[in-house]
């Protein structure tokens, strides 16, 4: 219930951070965590260091099961591509948990803190749109460059080596932007709770999954994605059912908006000392009718955009996507990547509607401060559950940002290794001296991991502002990538041109306007809503459209002949039948991810948001029914990507497990035929192809047995 302007606590439920203090009278909490931590240190060591560890053996374990009892052979190629192989369940939960960094579980709640609503939509949303569209230059991979190891191996085999260096400067800064964000947001909420050094967690939390990725590659980092994927979403059932039905603070939609309703009525006193600069208190500016409950928000839309532009980039010209596409069997790769995106949806959206609004809903006396470094949603949390909740919050993120950045670490020893050393320094190194710099670069690029994380938190960089400068910085590289696979008619020289004109204008464009504007350049300035989305657009339109006029003045009119001859290190024989690699079959998936992708994209980014206006300050019943969506939404989401995988390498589990129970000396017996039969056909090549044809001949001939009892029955 509101109160008076005279009344101390101005509402009942927030009465713990309100005090009445002689001469000052009603006083709020200056900030949420005050500096201190709710969790003692050792369980911020145990949760970095104890999942770390598990996550390095139970991962090696896993690979090790696949390697003795499945056959794999861990050669480069399998290290760098897990084999071509990864079915659509695994895809899809990869994609969702690559795509979820430290950012897609607190910068998601600071937005739904700052714009109410529309901010969890419009990060969702925003960022969703480019895995649906990411789908098909996955297709288009496997049609136009199927042997590729990397992006920028594409680039070099049509462009040459100008543009490749070009591409490959702008890959590496998206890596380590990525990687930035995602232990700026870590270390920033492992301080806050448990009061571990910063910088001891900059270099801490990247070594378990240093571990890992050393041990298995890029399979340990796909099966460690699906152990993370299972975590996070368990832990993001459990807040959405606590925030909208269990939870005695809010427990239901109904008191959810009743309560934003009452913090920002316009009647409410925001001066100090009752509030303080920075939280939240009364009406949102450039909201309609100042209401948390609309979509008509102006600062919420700005955001949208910058959004979608920056996390362009950081799926297009992010290596880790392509790497992922190509380890994809071609008959997955299109379904994977729409139901990853379609899942992940979920994780910002259901997570941010809960504890993002719920901050809000509570009162809590969280600053912009606090909520700049990703900690709205301990807050919630906290609040919520107590230390509870602070250690689940603790181990989603955890999960998050090891998992992303395990897929950091490949994306960055993938180019290191074959557009660098095989490219420049040794063309003709064999897999086994792959391997070995591919394991190098990891070891390096995660010590560096930790040292840039920890020059950035010094220089008091943050997390929203790192996130919302990401499309400036390589928005322009976007189009060009895309053109590549796309069109025949894209140059070099445009592409060269757009990506870094593009770069520069955008820079220039960012800095102006925040002189402009705000009289000064500094992170603050820079940082706002106006400078950012004029930085954001000049980039990646500049960048294309420079392409597209050197492209359309002077076509290549390429025919994708270079790329197709990119070659395998080492020539392994294919688990996949041929007619994976057919065009007709491509061509029919291009179209299927083409239909649904822009579909999909049309109605999450235009139609959604159009019907909702008409509602304008949402009613009692239309809220509930945006809140049930994102209850709906969160647990199908979190079901479906538990389950698939599972299910699709059900027999492959069954088979380990099996194995695992029988005797050793059988499967000894059993190994040792296999190599003297890989023998034979190795030294017969002749005998290779009549198995293959008989075994072609059974696989057609057993269904066709399968049927003929019912064909008696019947007749």
């Amino acid at each position: 219930m509101a109160s008076s302007g005279s009344r101390c606590p101005p509402f009942d439920f927030s009465a713990k951070y309100y005090d009445v203090v002689s001469g000052d009278g009603c006083r709020r909490q200056s900030s949420f965590f005050e500096g201190k931590a709710v969790l003692n240190q050792s369980v911020g060591y145990s949760v970095i260091l104890g999942f770390g560890a598990f996550f390095a053996i139970f991962t090696s374990f896993l690979v090790w099961l696949e390697k003795r009892y499945v056959g794999s052979k861990h050669t480069s190629e399998w290290f760098n591509t897990a084999g071509r192989n990864v079915k659509t369940g695994l895809i899809a939960s990869v994609i969702v948990s690559q795509w979820t960094w430290a950012a897609t579980i607190l910068q998601s709640s600071n937005v739904a803190w700052q714009y109410g609503v529309s901010g969890p939509f419009w990060y969702a949303s925003g960022a969703t749109i480019q895995v649906l569209l990411f789908g098909i230059m996955a297709i288009e991979i496997k049609r136009k460059a199927p042997h590729a190891h990397t992006v920028c191996e594409i680039v070099k085999a049509r462009w040459g080596t100008a543009t490749h260096l070009v591409f490959l400067s702008f890959c590496f800064l998206t890596n380590i932007i990525v990687t930035a964000m995602l232990l700026l947001g870590g270390s920033a909420v492992v301080n806050a709770l448990t009061g571990v050094n910063i910088y001891a967690a900059c270099f801490l939390i990247p070594l378990g999954v240093v571990v890992y990725t050393l041990a298995g590659g890029l399979k340990a980092i796909f099966l460690a994605s699906y152990i993370h994927s299972v975590i996070v979403h368990v832990v993001l059932v459990i807040f959405v059912y606590l925030v909208y039905m269990a939870s005695n603070e809010l427990g239901s939609p109904r008191v959810m908006y009743d309560r934003l309703v009452e913090v920002a009525s316009k009647s409410r006193i925001c001066q100090e000392p009752i509030s303080h600069h920075g939280q939240s208190c009364g009406p949102v500016g450039g909201n309609y009718k100042g209401s948390y409950l609309t979509m008509l928000s102006s600062r919420g839309l700005m955001f949208g955009i910058i959004n979608i532009v920056g996390n362009f980039g950081t799926v297009f010209v992010d290596n880790g996507y392509w790497v992922s596409a190509i380890a994809a069997r071609a008959s997955s790769t299109h379904k994977g990547y729409l139901l990853g995106g379609l899942v992940w949806f979920a994780v910002p959206f259901s997570l941010a509607t809960s504890l993002g609004l719920g901050a809000l809903a509570l009162d809590l006396p969280i600053t912009a401060s606090e909520a700049s470094r990703g900690l709205v949603p301990p807050a919630t949390a906290i609040a919520l559950m107590g230390k509870g909740g602070s250690v689940l919050l603790l181990t989603m993120l955890f999960m998050a940002v090891t998992s992303a950045g395990s897929s950091e670490l490949i994306a960055v020893s993938s180019l290191c290794t074959y557009d660098i050393y095989r490219t420049y320094i040794n063309p003709d190194a064999t897999g086994k001296t792959i391997l070995k710099v591919s394991m190098a670069v990891i070891l390096g690029f995660g010590c560096f991991m930790g040292l840039l994380a920890a020059i950035l938190n010094k220089a008091g960089v943050s997390l929203d502002w790192m996130y919302l400068a990401m499309g400036v910085l390589i928005g322009s590289a976007v189009l060009p990538i895309a053109f590549m696979l796309l069109w025949r008619k894209a140059n070099a020289i445009g592409a060269i041109l757009g990506a870094t004109i593009g770069c520069l204008l955008g820079i220039i464009t960012w800095l102006s306007v925040a002189k402009i504007e705000y009289g000064r350049v500094n992170l603050d300035t820079t940082g706002r809503d106006a400078p950012m989305l004029a930085g954001n657009l000049v980039s990646i339109l500049t960048g294309g459209a420079i392409h597209a006029i050197c492209s359309f003045v002077s076509p290549q009119n390429y025919d994708w002949g270079t790329t197709k001859q990119i070659t395998l290190v080492e020539e392994e024989k294919s688990e996949l039948p041929a007619e994976e690699y057919k065009e007709e079959k491509l061509l029919r998936a291009k179209a299927w991810i083409v239909k649904w992708g822009v579909g999909f994209t049309f109605v999450i980014v235009l139609l959604w948001p159009l019907l909702s206006l008409p509602a304008g300050d949402f009613s009692i019943g239309y809220f509930t029914f945006w809140a049930v969506i994102a209850i709906a939404w969160g647990t199908i989401g979190s079901i479906v990507i538990i389950a698939l995988p599972v299910f699709e390498s059900w027999e492959t589990i069954r088979s380990v497990l099996l194995c695992m129970f029988t005797n050793d000396r059988l499967m000894e017996k059993v190994e040792e035929m296999n190599l003297r039969m890989s023998a034979i056909m190795l030294a017969i090549p002749e005998a290779e192809r009549i198995y293959l044809l008989e075994k072609e001949k059974a696989e057609k001939k057993e269904p066709i047995e399968q049927l003929q009892p019912f064909e008696l029955v019947s007749g």
